[in-house]
């Protein structure tokens, strides 16, 4: 009977010492697999950081002023162009008909008709 018990434990004793082996090398593997996702993260992370300073170096006001007067020939505005709401000429020949459009992309034709005001929608623009 001790025979048996001690082959027994010995059988145990191997099945655990086996499942130990497979549970370490499984978390040594993972661990590998971790440490190799975090330097890949990290790498990501600085290459992110580089693409921000270029991306602010490519929108720098200056720098797009400076390509924009020696590509395009743009100059400043000069102030002596400027001129006053009051300055601009009115609208001439103003009917009974008019056309308005709505907050919700409707053309409103409105037309007086005996005192009355009649308001007809329509679409404007292209399909979305």
């Amino acid at each position: 009977m001790i025979r048996t018990f001690n082959a027994i434990a010995f059988v145990v004793a191997a099945a655990l010492a086996v499942a130990l082996y497979i549970a370490k090398a499984e978390a040594k593997s993972s661990q590998e697999r971790l440490e190799g996702i975090q330097a890949q993260l990290a790498e990501e992370r600085r290459q992110i950081n580089v693409l921000n300073v270029e991306i602010a170096h490519l929108e720098d006001p200056e720098r797009l002023r400076a390509l924009a007067r020696r590509y395009l020939g743009f100059e400043p505005l000069d102030p002596s162009r400027e001129v006053n709401l009051s300055d601009l000429p009115l609208l001439a020949g103003t009917d009974e008909r008019s056309d308005t459009l709505r907050s919700d992309s409707h053309v409103v034709r409105e037309e007086r008709i005996e005192g009355l005001a009649m308001a007809e929608p329509r679409e404007v623009g292209g399909p979305d």
